[in-house]
């Protein structure tokens, strides 16, 4: 999932930068795509904040810009496809993809657990119930989802050790193996459910595949912008204008960055 920013149908601009000298004219404009794409950028978290319903920061921090340089022309943004700790085993491309394309939602890795453990039975996702304690953006809070899944003992390992209820007194004294039990209508599991003494509740229920309408609309921004002459000359102005001030970059590397910067 990639957009370009170039500036190959601004023969007049482009022609204007060469009788800066040398590698100036590549310098100039390299810096006024970079400039451009950077904008973009802050289209697209403008359009996530739009489509997303309480978009996490990992969400918010989805686009990558691969810079351009005198040497490559060229400026481009992709949603990140690289997996990382903190969003627990997926990239975020992959939950992004789906808003872009349309389709099927991706496993999570509490639902990859749960069909290991043979919880949760294949075809089938997990949402929140009505006992779930959500976090700030909707989702089941951290916490809660460690100790369901402990409890039922579909914890992956963690740092060394499967993070597990056991027989030990600890683990005993949290209660979660005792607590958590799958819910059944019949013979048929519907979700996960907590019980704490007399109470009980409902905390995940089990669903087909939720499918995804397109409403990311992540190439029109793109092409939108990248299309818009007038925003590029301006920004070429503008690199001209650093230019004459001795401020345009003098060292270049192809930076691969997530924030938007002005």
């Amino acid at each position: 999932m990639r957009g370009s920013i170039s500036a190959q149908d601004l023969d007049d601009a482009v022609a204007s930068l060469a009788g800066l000298g040398g590698d100036l004219p590549n310098r100039v404009l390299a810096d006024a795509l970079n400039h451009t794409a950077n904008q973009a950028n802050q289209a697209l978290r403008s359009e996530i904040d739009d489509v997303f319903d309480q978009p996490t920061p990992f969400t918010r921090n989805a686009i990558r810009i691969l810079s351009a340089t005198p040497n490559r022309l060229e400026a481009a943004l992709w949603v990140k496809d690289e997996k990382d700790h903190a969003s627990k085993g997926q990239a975020p491309e992959d939950w992004v993809a789906p808003q872009v394309f349309g389709g099927p939602r991706v496993d999570k890795a509490s639902e990859r657990n749960l069909r290991a453990k043979g919880i949760l039975p294949a075809g089938m996702f997990i949402v929140p119930a009505a006992g779930a304690r959500l976090d700030q953006y909707g989702n089941v809070g951290r916490g809660q989802m460690r100790q369901i899944l402990s409890g039922l003992g579909a914890a992956e390992y963690t740092s060394g050790y499967r993070a597990n209820a056991t027989q030990s007194k600890r683990s005993k004294d949290k209660g979660h193996e005792q607590a958590f039990f799958v819910m059944k209508r019949g013979k048929r599991p519907i979700g996960i459910a907590e019980r704490r003494g007399e109470n009980l509740v409902m905390v995940l229920a089990f669903v087909r595949q939720p499918q995804y309408r397109e409403r990311f609309r992540f190439f029109d921004v793109v092409r939108r912008i990248a299309e818009d002459d007038a925003l590029l000359e301006a920004n070429i102005e503008k690199a001209l204008a650093k230019a004459a001030q001795g401020r345009t970059p003098t060292e270049w590397r192809r930076r691969r960055q997530s924030g938007p910067r002005a």
